[in-house]
């Protein structure tokens, strides 16, 4: 990837996280492992990718530390994710060491769902706020398919994975919401079924158009599905109620079933573009500060945490990151081309 600019200018109000048009990035996701034990088809090549050396994955010190400086300038909401993150040894020193942080940011964390009824009580216990759970079919065939699993072990999965899902929603210690990449002639046809799981439970369903991201994984423009089509067809269950936005919601348009006790979202990334309300920087596995997750420009802070830098300076490296954040992406329906970062190692 293209190194941000050594001497990038720097024009802030004051010491928080603004970039050169004025938006505040509050938010940022950890990615703290690239390990994960599925291969989902449009995250990683079914061989898989090289795991990176021990050396080369930030240590968890070294993860709360970009943590707490960037708390320092302003970010309110921190998400772990991966690769699989409830895979990370030492997840509950990272999490004792975010939930000692104060101001004490908005603790999240995204999975594939797998170990989650395991490590539930760890994420009960330290406070994380909301779980994502990456799920991509209800049907343990299908399932397979898209995870890479195979058969027999994918059916078993979905259930581990369903397991946990009911365990975080019977808990009500944390919001649950599930994230489904829609992926035409794919999983089209199981959009409504996701979204009647929200009628009877206290769930949020969020239907994300499949992005180009990471140059080891073939992109198949066949499996987008714009979010129109997906409202389509969730207009066809009945009438949506339209839901406010709310400050932490992202960039989800939220709709309601009439009657449901859940709700759900969609995610229009390449559709219909929410640069403007962008507010993240994503951190890779491997200490790579990323501003876009299309862009091709990033800062590696490994050389900083480990090469004795005051956090001032770590600090201002963050600061830099967030004024090499680009206006928008060039990404659309009709002009997609694989970028980023791979996904494994950055999360979504």
């Amino acid at each position: 990837m293209t190194p941000v600019p050594p001497n990038a200018t720097l024009s802030l109000p004051g010491p928080q996280l603004v970039d050169a048009f004025g938006r505040r990035l509050h938010y940022l996701r950890l990615s703290i492992t690239d390990l994960c034990n599925l291969r989902c088809l449009y995250c990683m090549p079914s061989e898989g990718i090289a795991k990176l050396e021990q050396w080369e994955v930030l240590s968890l010190e070294e993860l709360a530390r970009v943590a707490r400086v960037a708390v320092g300038l302003g970010v309110d909401k921190i998400r772990l994710t991966g690769g699989e993150p409830l895979l990370r040894r030492g997840l509950d020193k990272l999490l004792a060491e975010l939930d000692a942080i104060r101001p004490r940011p908005d603790l999240r964390l995204t999975t594939n769902g797998l170990l989650l009824a395991e490590k539930l009580p760890l994420l009960i216990r330290y406070g994380i706020s909301t779980v994502n759970v990456s799920l991509d079919s209800l049907r343990p065939e299908r399932y397979a398919r898209v995870t890479g699993l195979g058969a027999p072990d994918g059916g078993r999965a979905l259930e581990r994975v369903w397991r946990g899902v009911e365990a975080a929603l019977a808990s009500g210690a944390l919001t649950v919401k599930l994230n489904v990449v829609a992926l035409g002639g794919l999983n089209d046809d199981e959009i409504g079924d996701f979204a009647r799981l929200t009628l009877e439970r206290p769930l949020a369903v969020r239907f994300i158009e499949y992005m180009p991201v990471g140059r080891h994984t073939p992109f198949q423009p066949q499996r987008f599905l714009p979010a129109a089509e997906v409202l389509k067809s969730l207009k066809q269950l009945g009438e949506l109620e339209t839901l406010p936005h709310r400050p932490g919601d992202g960039p989800a348009q939220r709709f309601r079933l009439a009657g449901a006790r859940g709700e759900l979202g969609v995610i229009s990334a390449l559709s219909s573009h929410f640069c403007a309300q962008c507010n993240r920087l994503r951190l890779s596995a491997e200490g790579l500060l990323v501003p876009c997750l299309f862009s091709e420009a990033a800062l590696d802070l490994r050389p900083l945490l480990r090469g004795g830098a005051s956090d001032q300076e770590l600090a201002q490296a963050l600061l830099q990151a967030a004024q090499a954040k680009p206006q928008g992406h060039h990404q659309g329906p009709a002009s997609l081309h694989v970028a980023g970062c791979q996904m494994s190692r950055l999360g979504g």
